[in-house]
């Protein structure tokens, strides 16, 4: 007879209900922009310059803005955010109904959105640790994982190229709807659970203490450091591809629009079955095994990709990239969670993201100067080899060190 697993509480399924409301408007979201993008240009410059707009914010606001989540209310953080995206989307929605949007002003539109995600995708990591036990998070992430593959790309991806095909305003429309009512589930969930950062009576130290302190914490940790450049790299080099994808896919894999989403769902195939059994796979493998293993597929599915440009091929690779990467998210996340002291999470995460997410937006102009002057598989072809690169140079850190819990570096 085996123990059962200890049930995750009620606070959890509320975040998590949130979480799957805003993840369906992400996903109609992700399937309809790039078609937006191609429908506005051709350029394939301005094509990544969305992916740039939505990203830059990360580069710019990632590690101030986590000395301001560890001082303010994380939940009243996820509720204004998700407000203010909803309002930008039915800006969005109602440009293109109008015929007034172009696509130079998209790209403001998405630099707000993208500073709303930077202190909503922190203050969410950094709250999810106050609603379930510390030996529930792994198990906690995926489930999250898992439905945001499901809603987000299994789900959101079609309906939001088939929706585009219907009137191209109404996908977003549907995303500042989900937007707004996530925000309203949080807001109930912040008045059954308050939620304090610091103490309201202890000492604070200055702005410039606690950013300090986050990014020494980060660089102390060999482990955690190592998998921010890690993440960094592959990160920008990805995206050099992913950011004209679109392009890609029109040009050398012969689908539409309706076809396009449907390609990116059957592709989010994979990144589903690793929110299901990321941790399960983790456990298996090890941290550190699970790690390597999904690196090495990052480095050798985009390579493949271009050097096969077959509907098929690009499939199967994209699946088997999407697995490993919700494999590794729900290792490093979960490893994060649990290594960094809740008080200082929002400042290390933030330069743990600030590294490896704002990497994002310099891979995006990146790829869209590579496929504007040397073709659209150049981005691909590159990428894949900086990422086998990075692979190589931090194998020493990674043989050595396993990544399982250990004593964290002081702060002082």
């Amino acid at each position: 007879m085996t123990d059962e697993k200890p049930r995750l509480p009620r606070r959890y399924w509320m975040q998590f209900s949130a979480s799957a409301v805003s993840n369906l408007g992400d996903g109609v979201n992700a399937a309809a922009l790039p078609l937006l993008a191609i429908m506005l240009t051709d350029d394939a410059r301005l094509i990544s310059a969305v992916t740039f707009s939505a990203m830059v914010p990360w580069l710019v606001l990632s590690l101030p803005a986590g000395v301001f989540i560890d001082r303010w209310n994380r939940s009243r953080v996820m509720v204004v955010t998700n407000v203010t995206r909803a309002v930008v989307y039915l800006g969005i929605a109602l440009g293109i109904a109008s015929d007034t949007l172009g696509i130079w002003g998209l790209f403001p539109l998405l630099l707000v959105i993208g500073v709303c995600e930077v202190f909503f995708d922190m203050s969410s990591q950094a709250f999810l640790p106050s609603l379930v036990e510390a030996d529930q998070l792994q198990r906690a992430n995926g489930l999250l994982y898992a439905v945001e593959v499901v809603l987000n790309s299994f789900v959101g991806l079609p309906v939001g190229a088939w929706l585009f095909v219907i009137a191209s305003g109404v996908p977003f429309g549907v995303n500042g709807a989900s937007f707004a009512l996530a925000a309203f589930i949080v807001a109930r969930l912040s008045r059954d659970l308050p939620v304090m950062t610091t103490s309201e009576h202890a000492p604070r130290a200055s702005s410039r203490a606690d950013f300090t302190n986050g990014i020494t914490w980060l660089w102390r940790h060999r482990q955690l450091r190592t998998l921010a450049l890690m993440l960094g790299v592959t990160n920008g080099a990805l995206t050099m591809s992913e950011s004209i994808f679109v392009k890609f896919a029109f040009e050398y894999l012969d689908v539409g629009q309706r076809g396009y989403g449907l390609l990116l769902a059957v592709v989010s195939g994979g990144a589903m079955v690793g929110g299901l059994v990321g941790d399960r796979i983790a456990s298996r493998l090890g941290a550190t095994r699970a790690i390597i293993i999904s690196y090495a597929i990052f480095a050798s599915t985009d390579f493949v990709r271009a050097l096969f440009p077959n509907i098929v091929v690009v499939v199967v690779m994209s699946v088997t990239m999407a697995l490993a990467g919700t494999v590794w998210n729900v290792v490093t996340v979960s490893y994060r969670q649990r290594i960094i002291p809740p008080d200082l999470f929002g400042r290390v995460n933030s330069a743990y993201r600030f590294i490896g997410t704002g990497s994002i937006a310099i891979g995006a102009l990146i790829g869209g100067q590579l496929a504007h002057h040397f073709g659209v598989r150049a981005p691909f072809f590159i990428g894949a080899a900086v990422t086998a690169l990075a692979l190589v140079l931090a194998l020493p850190t990674l043989l050595r060190d396993d990544f399982v819990l250990v004593n964290a570096p002081s702060t002082t």
